[in-house]
C-alpha cells in the first residue's frame, strides 16, 4: 500500500514539473519573440480592447498616433523595450504605407499572432473609414451650400500649411547627401517638364543613387549574400506599365488606381497624394484638386490613417462601394508586407543595396510631392487671408511642434464661426 500511495506521488510530482517545464519554455519563447527578456505578453483580452479603444482615438496624424502606441506599449504596460519598439519603427519606415498602421499589424501579430495582427490593423482603419464615409455622404449631399463651403474655404489653406510642414520633416529625413539632393531636383524636373509617370521617376531615382554608390565603392568586393539591384525592379517595372485605363470611373481603373497608390506609396500619405492628383483628378477627373484638397481636410479631422482620404476618393469616384473598394486596397500591402514578409523584409532591411535604393526613391518622393503641392495651391490660396492661415499652420506645426489635430480643429472652429457669421450677415 505505502509503495503505491510513493509511486503515485512519484508520478504526480512528475507531471507537475513537466506542466512547469512547460510554462517556462512558453514564457522563454514568449520573451525570445518580443526581443527583450522585460517584454510582457499581455493577455489577449487586453491587447483586443486596447487596440479596439485606440481605433476611435488616433486623431492627429502618425506622429500623434505612434507616440500614443509608445506611451503605451513601452511605458505604461511594458509589451516591449524601446529598443524593440525602435527596430519596429525602423522596419516599418521601409514600407509604403502608413507607418502607424503597419506599427499596429506589427505589434498584434507578436503579442497575439496573425489574427492579433489582423484585428489590431481593422480595428486601426475602421472607426475612421466609416467616418470618412459618412462625411463624404454629407460633402456630396450638402458640398454646395454656401455655409459648407466658407467651412471650407478655411479649411483649404490650413491643410496647406500641413503638408507644406509634411514635405519639410519628410525631406529632413530623406535628403541627407548631395547626390540626393540632386535627385529631389531630377524629380521635381522630370514631373514638371517630362511629365514622367511617377513610378518611372521613382524606379530612375532609386537606381541613380544606387549607382552612385556603388561607383564610389567600385573596388570594394561585394558580398556574396547581397541581393543583386535587379531584384527590385521585377515589380517595380510592373506597376509601372501602362494598366487598362478609361476616362470613365470603372471597377478596373479604380482597384488599379488604389492598389497601386498602397504598393507604392513611399512616405506614407504625402506620397499618396501623387498618385490622386495625377490619377484621380488629372486623367479620370473623378473629382477637382480643390475637392482633393477638401478629402485632406477631413481626413485629418478623423480617426485613422491620414492615407483615408482615399476612402474620400473612392466615394466620389463610385459612391459607398467605391469607397469601400479603395480603402480596402490601399492598405491592403500593409497587411501583406507586415504578416506574411516580415521576417524576410528583416533578413534584407540591412542590405546597403536595398537601403540605398530606397534612399534614392524617397528623395524623389520629396520632389514629386512639391509639385503636386504646387499644383494644389490655386485651390487652397484665394487672398491675403488664406496665405496668413496657410502661414499660421505651418509655422504652428513646423516651428512650435503643434499637432495636426489640434491644427484641424482650429481650422474648423474658426471656419465654422466664419460661416455663421456669413451667413447671419448675409
Amino acid at each position: 500500500m505505502l509503495t503505491r500511495l510513493q509511486r503515485c506521488n512519484s508520478n504526480y510530482k512528475e507531471r507537475n514539473d513537466r506542466r512547469k517545464r512547460r510554462r517556462s519554455s512558453r514564457r522563454i519563447e514568449a520573451m525570445s519573440e518580443s526581443g527583450s527578456e522585460q517584454d510582457r505578453l499581455p493577455s489577449t483580452k487586453r491587447v483586443f480592447l486596447y487596440f479596439l479603444v485606440l481605433g476611435f482615438i488616433n486623431i492627429g496624424g502618425p506622429v500623434a498616433q505612434i507616440t500614443m502606441m509608445f506611451n503605451h506599449m513601452v511605458e505604461k504596460e511594458h509589451w516591449l523595450s524601446k529598443e524593440r519598439f525602435t527596430r519596429i519603427m525602423a522596419f516599418c519606415h521601409l514600407l509604403p504605407g502608413p507607418e502607424a498602421l503597419q506599427l499596429a499589424i506589427y505589434v498584434g501579430c507578436l503579442k497575439r499572432g496573425i489574427v492579433g495582427g489582423l484585428f489590431a490593423g481593422i480595428t486601426f482603419i475602421v472607426p475612421g473609414a466609416l467616418t470618412m464615409i459618412g462625411l463624404s455622404y454629407l460633402y456630396v449631399s450638402y458640398g454646395n451650400l454656401p455655409q459648407v463651403k466658407d467651412l471650407l474655404l478655411i479649411l483649404k489653406p490650413a491643410v496647406l500649411g500641413i503638408i507644406v510642414a509634411g514635405i519639410i520633416k519628410l525631406g529632413r529625413a530623406a535628403v541627407k547627401t548631395a547626390i540626393l539632393a540632386a535627385i529631389v531636383v531630377v524629380a521635381v524636373i522630370a514631373m514638371v517638364a517630362g511629365r514622367v509617370d511617377f513610378l518611372i521617376v521613382l524606379l530612375g531615382a532609386g537606381l541613380m543613387n544606387l549607382a552612385y554608390i556603388e561607383l564610389r565603392r567600385r573596388r570594394e568586393p561585394r558580398k556574396a549574400n547581397t541581393p543583386a539591384p535587379t531584384m527590385l525592379l521585377g515589380p517595380i517595372a510592373l506597376v509601372s506599365a501602362k494598366a487598362p485605363m478609361a476616362a470613365k470611373a470603372n471597377w478596373l481603373a479604380i482597384s488599379w488606381l488604389f492598389l497601386k497608390t498602397g504598393l507604392f506609396s513611399f512616405g506614407g500619405a504625402y506620397a499618396s497624394l501623387i498618385f490622386l492628383e495625377r490619377g484621380a483628378v488629372e486623367h479620370f477627373h473623378w473629382l477637382s484638386g480643390g475637392q482633393l484638397l477638401d478629402g485632406v481636410a477631413l481626413s485629418v479631422a478623423t480617426p485613422g490613417p491620414f492615407m483615408l482620404f482615399t476612402t474620400f476618393v473612392g466615394y466620389l469616384a463610385k459612391g459607398t462601394l467605391g469607397a469601400i473598394v479603395a480603402t480596402v486596397l490601399v492598405f491592403l500591402p500593409s497587411f501583406v508586407l507586415v504578416i506574411l514578409g516580415t521576417r524576410y523584409l528583416e533578413r534584407v532591411r540591412d542590405q546597403p543595396q536595398i537601403q540605398h535604393f530606397l534612399a534614392g526613391a524617397s528623395a524623389a518622393v520629396v520632389g514629386v510631392i512639391i509639385v503636386v503641392s504646387w499644383k494644389l495651391v490655386p485651390d487652397a490660396l484665394s487672398g491675403l487671408w488664406s496665405y496668413a492661415i496657410a502661414a499660421t499652420a505651418f509655422i504652428s506645426i513646423a516651428w512650435w511642434k503643434v499637432d495636426v489635430a489640434k491644427i484641424a480643429i482650429a481650422a474648423m472652429l474658426v471656419g465654422g464661426g466664419y460661416a455663421l457669421t456669413h451667413a447671419f450677415f448675409r
